[in-house]
C-alpha cells in the first residue's frame, strides 16, 4: 500500500503539545506509528503528496453526528449489537463522509476494537469530549446513557449555534442593503446629476463636488477597489491561521465593545457544558478539563486555562487559577468554586452552563438592538449628505443664474 503523509496535533507524555508530518499507509497506522513514540494523537488529517494540500471532503454536520447519537442510544437500550447499529445507520445517511466512518467503524469493531477506539480514528469527524465520554461510557457499561448525554449537548449546542446566526443574520442583512443603497446613489443617480450640473457651467459648492468626485472615482476605479477588497480578506483569513494572528484575533473579539460580550458567554458556556457533561459521564478531570480547554478555539482562554490546568495537576484546584484569569464572569468563577468545594463540579457547571446560554441570549439581543439604529443613522447620514449635495447646487445654479 502506498504510503500517504498526515499532519498531526498530539501531546506528549509529558502533557507538551506538538505538531508535526508523519508518513504511514493509513491513519491508524499514523497513530500506531505516534503511539509508539509516546505520543497521544489529537488531530491528524491527510495531505496530498509533498504540495501539502489537505484532501477536502464533505462534513459532517453537527445535526447528523446529534441523529446519529440519539439513534445510537435507541439501539443500544433495545439490546441492537453495535455493528448491526452503525450497520443500519450507515444506510439511512445520505452523507457520504458519514457513511465512509461509519463503514471503517463497523470494521474495526469487526478486528476486536473498541466503540471509544474506533471512533478516536475519525476525530474529524467526532470531536475530542465525544471519545472521552464513550471511554468512560465503556468502562462504567452506561453506553445508552453515553449517547443520551451528547445528544443533549449536540442539541444544546446546535440551538446555540442557530441562535447566534439568527441574531445576527438581520443586521447583516441591514448592512449590505445599506451599502447597496449607497452605490446605486453613487454609480447611477450621480452621473445623471453631473451632466445635469455641467449643462450650467456654474460653480458647485464642496459638498456637491465631493460627491462628484466620489462616484468619479468609484466608477473608473471599482475593479482596482474589488481587488484591494478581496486581497484584504484574503490576507486576513491566512494571517489568522497563523499562532501571532490567531492570538491578536482572538484578543480582538474580547476587546470590542458589545461583541467582548458575545464572545465570553459563547465561550465559556460550551466550556462549562462540555465539563459538565464529560464529568458526569465519569471522565476524570484533568482528561475533561483539558478536552473541554481546547473545545474553546479561542488561544487567549486556552492559554489562561491551561494555566489552571497545571495549577489543579499540583494539587491547587481550578477555582482560584480562572478567578485570576478574569475571563470568566463572577458569578460563574463563583459557581465553580463552590462546585469543588462541595464536590458538585458537574452539576455546578451545567447550572453555569444554563445561567450562560441566558445571559448569551441576552447579549445577542442587546448587540442587535444596536447594531440596527446604529444602520439607521448610518443610512441617514449618507442619505442627507447626498441632499446636501444637491439640493446646495441646486440652490448655487439658481442663484448664479439669477445673477
Amino acid at each position: 500500500m502506498t504510503a500517504a503523509v498526515f499532519k498531526y496535533k498530539a501531546e506528549t507524555l509529558e502533557g507538551e503539545s506538538v505538531r508535526g508530518l508523519v508518513e504511514a499507509p493509513s491513519p491508524n497506522a499514523a497513530r500506531n506509528q505516534l503511539a509508539m513514540q509516546g505520543i497521544r494523537v489529537i488531530d491528524l488529517r491527510q495531505k496530498k503528496g509533498l504540495s501539502g494540500i489537505e484532501v477536502t471532503q464533505t462534513k459532517v454536520k453537527k445535526v447528523e453526528l446529534m441523529h446519529f447519537s440519539r439513534q445510537m442510544s435507541t439501539f443500544v437500550r433495545a439490546g441492537v449489537p453495535l455493528i448491526e447499529a452503525i450497520r443500519i445507520i450507515r444506510r439511512e445517511s445520505k452523507n457520504r463522509t458519514l457513511q465512509r466512518t461509519l463503514s471503517d467503524l463497523i470494521e474495526r469493531l469487526q478486528d476486536g476494537q473498541s466503540l471509544a477506539d474506533a471512533v478516536a480514528a475519525h476525530r474529524e469527524v467526532f470531536p475530542p469530549f465525544y471519545v472521552g465520554i464513550l471511554q468512560a461510557a465503556e468502562l462504567t457499561g452506561n453506553l445508552d446513557q453515553a449517547f443520551l448525554q451528547l445528544t443533549a449537548y449536540l442539541k444544546r449546542d446546535i440551538d446555540i449555534s442557530r441562535k447566534i446566526k439568527g441574531a445576527l443574520t438581520y443586521p447583516v442583512i441591514l448592512f449590505f442593503i445599506a451599502m447597496a443603497a449607497v452605490l446605486v446613489i453613487v454609480l447611477f443617480a450621480m452621473p445623471r446629476f453631473e451632466d445635469f450640473f455641467a449643462s450650467f457651467d456654474a460653480e458647485l459648492p464642496l459638498p456637491t463636488r465631493m460627491l462628484l468626485s466620489t462616484s468619479r472615482f468609484i466608477g473608473s476605479w471599482w475593479w482596482l477597489m474589488g481587488i484591494v477588497m478581496v486581497g484584504a480578506v484574503a490576507g486576513f483569513l491566512v494571517l489568522i491561521q497563523t499562532p501571532r494572528g490567531r492570538l491578536a484575533y482572538h484578543k480582538a473579539l474580547l476587546s470590542i465593545p458589545m461583541v467582548r460580550y458575545v464572545t465570553q458567554y459563547a465561550i465559556t458556556e460550551r466550556f462549562c457544558r462540555v465539563l459538565s457533561t464529560m464529568l458526569d459521564a465519569g471522565v476524570p478531570l484533568p482528561e475533561s478539563f483539558a478536552t473541554a480547554t481546547e473545545g474553546t478555539n479561542n488561544l487567549v482562554f486556552q492559554n489562561e486555562l491551561a494555566r489552571a490546568r497545571e495549577g489543579m495537576m499540583a494539587g491547587d484546584g481550578i477555582a482560584d487559577p480562572i478567578i485570576e484569569s478574569g475571563l470568566f464572569p463572577s458569578t460563574i468563577s463563583q459557581m465553580i468554586r463552590v462546585g469543588e468545594e462541595t464536590g458538585t463540579l458537574d452539576e455546578q457547571l451545567m447550572n453555569a452552563a444554563v445561567f450562560l446560554e441566558d445571559e448569551l441570549s441576552y447579549s445577542l439581543e442587546k448587540l442587535t438592538a444596536w447594531f440596527e439604529p446604529l444602520t439607521i443613522v448610518f443610512i441617514g447620514i449618507m442619505v442627507g449628505f447626498v441632499a446636501l449635495a444637491l439640493v446646495s447646487a441646486m440652490y448655487g445654479i439658481y442663484n448664479q443664474v439669477e445673477i
